[in-house]
């Protein structure tokens, strides 16, 4: 009994006792810091190791199985082989996105102590590339003057180098091209011109009453057509086939509505595109308000049932990729550009006064005013021509309707780059005026036109990549 009490009254510890019990605690609560120190960073080199193979899997030029490319990169974690691994994909022609999940178990050294033989190491990861569709209008300058300072010699090398650019392998499939060649006026090809200027009338569909020669395909515009929204092409007229300036200046050729390069449609065939380059020859005029109300309407979504119908019916040959094209405005998964290449001021327009100056009416074949006296010949460069019929501007008018074409554009969010080829400083202004953003507008004075595509292109990518 005395014991008992004086056990119960000793307030002295024992060290060994104590450490007895406390130490399997202790190597629980150390050990088990280390497991999960481990543990961490086990996880973090999954996660790491996940994260890159995702973002390679995610790529769009990437041609393996997602799964395989994703397993690859755990072989660098500690029984990353042994890995337990979940793939997805979704692909579209201009997006594709992995996600990926990975679990490994971790064999604990000291959490046993608390029968907790084995730790989940998990990690999940998602990745995406997009692209956006590319809708793209290439404008270029065939007047004249191209050929008298070189340009015609630098614009085909320069615009198929341009287009092995945007038509790379990765992105043809998604990327259509409109070439619209422009000397006067723009010439959009004679199977074209006949569907557009056909009338719908009771049922049946009337044939143009308004064609005067079969020498060129270019329509007449009205005032009123240069602003935004598309012509009533069957009340419009045919442009006269005719020369002001070029009738004896060999080597360019002299009709206003150019005969021989007409629009190229909708298409990503580099080696038709390539072989249009190669076709340019210079012709009469500059009708640089022409050749951008043409590539606006072949971007405008207003179009679409008309060049799906020059599709289907077998005028042109556009890719049946390209049938919902072109795309909405606001669509989200689309870039629509426009790029204009031209050497010279905006011209002025001038028309045959006179129906009957040869035997085939509308046609001025061997009649040339430059030089010459010009109220003996039969142009008119007012409204005041023969019936009123052809829509003759004054360069005044010509370059404003080149601006307001210009500024609708721009409203309809089409990215619009400009080349200004050995032109003044006052002219590459004014050509600059159309450009979307200052740095879009490019001033060239010598060998340095392919550079200035080049440079385009490049823009063009990386909007495309970083939208």
């Amino acid at each position: 009994m005395l014991l008992t009490s004086r056990f119960r009254r000793d307030r002295r510890a024992s060290i060994p006792i104590i450490a007895a019990f406390l130490l399997p605690v202790l190597v629980l609560i150390s050990g088990g810091a280390v497991d999960l120190v481990v543990h961490e960073r086990g996880r973090v080199a999954l996660q790491d190791a996940l994260d890159r193979g995702v973002l390679a899997a995610a790529s769009l030029n990437q041609t393996e199985d997602p799964t395989e490319v994703v397993r690859s990169f755990l072989k660098s974690v500690p029984n990353g082989d042994a890995a337990s691994l979940s793939v997805s994909e979704v692909k579209t022609l201009t997006m594709r996105q992995v996600t990926a999940s990975a679990s490994i178990d971790y064999s604990t050294s000291f959490l046993k102590l608390a029968n907790i033989e084995n730790l989940a190491i998990n990690a999940s990861s998602t990745a995406e590339e997009r692209r956006s569709n590319v809708e793209l209008s290439l404008v270029l300058d065939i007047s004249g003057s191209m050929q008298d300072n070189g340009g015609m010699t630098q614009l085909r090398p320069a615009a198929k180098s341009f287009l092995d650019v945007v038509l790379k392998e990765d992105s043809r499939p998604t990327t259509s091209v409109n070439i619209i060649p422009f000397a006067g006026q723009v010439n959009v090809g004679k199977d074209v011109f006949e569907y557009i200027t056909s009338a719908a009338y009771n049922g049946r569909i009337l044939p143009y009453w308004r064609k005067e020669h079969d020498q060129s395909w270019c329509v007449e515009m009205t005032k009123g057509d240069f602003s935004s929204g598309t012509p009533v092409f069957y009340d419009r007229d045919q442009t006269p086939h005719f020369s002001y300036y070029n009738i004896s200046a060999a080597p360019k050729q002299p009709w206003w509505c150019p005969t021989g390069p007409t629009i190229t449609y909708m298409t990503n065939d580099l080696v038709t595109l390539k072989a249009k380059m190669d076709a340019l020859q210079p012709y009469d005029g500059t009708g640089t308000a022409y050749g951008m109300k043409w590539a606006e309407l072949l971007l405008n979504p207003s179009m679409r049932a008309t060049i799906q119908s020059i599709r289907t019916k077998g005028y042109a040959p556009i890719p049946s990729a390209f049938s919902a094209r072109p795309s909405a405005f606001d669509d989200k998964e689309t870039l629509k550009f426009i790029v204009l290449m031209t050497d010279g001021q905006i011209g002025f327009q001038p028309r045959p006064t006179d129906a009957n100056v040869t035997p085939d009416r509308w046609e001025v074949t061997t009649r040339n005013i430059s030089g010459n006296d010009a109220n003996k010949k039969p142009y008119a460069t007012t409204t005041n021509d023969y019936k009123n019929r052809f829509n003759a501007f004054t360069d005044t008018e010509a370059t404003g309707f080149y601006k307001t074409v210009c500024d609708y554009t721009k409203l309809e969010k089409i990215k619009i780059f400009t080349i200004a080829f050995k032109v003044s400083n006052d002219v590459a202004a004014n050509i600059a005026k159309c450009a979307s953003d200052p740095t879009y507008a490019y001033k060239v004075d010598g060998l340095d036109m392919s550079a200035a595509f080049q440079s385009i292109a490049a823009q063009m990518q990386q909007l495309r990549i970083t939208r």
